[in-house]
């Protein structure tokens, strides 16, 4: 869809490459005898984003603001903004969700001069996510003497911890934590309650989680019976790798799936782990380029007797990854 405004002189041109729609609005400046054509793009996450619904473009000089919501229809938006004043504009895009929350932003300069046209690219990347960490201590053994609880958050890329929350205080036996600034990727969350003394009195097996662009997620950790309950605040990720299948042929393991569809899908990457007490790393993966929809690795003889668990995901020509794969095991024997 596309909506001119009716200003006095010069033009701002706005095209926008994504897949969703929306509405259009606008507000007035006067004077100005410049133009400016304006291309956006998205740079998307295979699976964790959830997708916008239109596009906001804010340009300010000075006093000067000029404001457009554009419709995401058949793969595009565009506008036409006339009447802009000769000189340097500020240039703020935004694509915004169904339920009204900024997923993807970015930002510009652009010298607009008399009788021209000014044009610029920008690139929208994916906002930061966040989240909120709840803890119930109430039925562990010993629970009335903890003290304080610690939450590590890993991703498979990283050796490290990707953030650590210590000496966090509790309430009633509830711990919380709550931050933002989170990379939309897949984590692994551990949770380790602490004594008066500082020592660990229980851990927990790690826990994956996903962030999605913009987007809160929630996890809820509660013990009972030696069951894990998990509440993840994100839709599903529908295009993480599906159907995952192994089968172990003495040190080497065939794992297939059906392949993440899209022209951006650079490799698939199958992690495995030996145990629920390890995480997934990138020194037990291995990748094959896209569209291959199969893999075979190679097994550690030490680990014989173990369960081996198995997760692929998808990672684009952009360098980011998609959620993992449901998980799937084998019997190593």
């Amino acid at each position: 869809m596309r909506k001119k405004l009716q200003l006095a002189a010069g033009m701002v041109i706005v095209a926008i490459t994504v897949g969703i729609c929306g509405c259009l609005r606008h507000s007035q400046v006067e004077a100005g005898t410049g133009s400016m054509s304006v291309r956006a793009s998205i740079s998307s996450i295979p699976s964790a984003a959830c997708p916008p619904e239109v596009i906001i473009i804010r340009l300010t000089l000075g006093g000067l603001e000029v404001v457009e919501e554009l419709a995401i229809v058949d793969d595009s938006a565009s506008g036409l903004i006339q009447s802009l004043a000769a000189g340097m504009w500020n240039v703020d895009a935004a694509a915004v969700d169904g339920e009204g929350d900024v997923i993807y932003e970015g930002k510009a300069k652009v010298e607009v001069a008399r009788d021209a046209v000014a044009r610029l690219p920008i690139t929208l990347n994916p906002v930061p996510g966040r989240i909120r960490f709840v803890a119930l201590a109430d039925g562990l053994p010993e629970a009335g003497s903890i003290s304080s609880a610690e939450f590590w958050v890993y991703h498979a890329g990283g050796t490290s911890a990707y953030r650590s929350y210590r000496e966090v205080p509790g309430s009633g036996g509830r711990f919380v934590v709550e931050d933002s600034g989170y990379v939309p990727r897949s984590y692994d969350l551990r949770l380790v309650f602490l004594r008066e003394d500082g020592s660990a009195l229980y851990e927990s097996d790690y826990i994956g989680l996903g962030v999605c662009p913009g987007k809160k997620t929630t996890v809820n950790w509660a013990p009972g019976f030696g069951d894990l309950s998990v509440e993840v605040g994100f839709r599903p990720c529908p295009s993480a790798p599906t159907d995952v299948a192994v089968s172990i042929d003495d040190t080497h393991a065939t794992v297939s799936w059906s392949p993440v569809e899209g022209d951006t899908i650079d490799h698939h990457r199958v992690y495995w782990r030996y145990s629920t007490q390890d995480r997934y790393l990138a020194s037990r993966s291995s990748a094959v380029e896209a569209p291959a929809s199969s893999a075979v690795v190679s097994l550690s003889s030490r680990q014989r007797g173990s369960q081996v668990r198995f997760v692929v995901v998808a990672r684009d020509i952009f360098g980011q990854e998609s959620l993992r794969s449901d998980e799937v095991s084998a019997e190593y024997r």
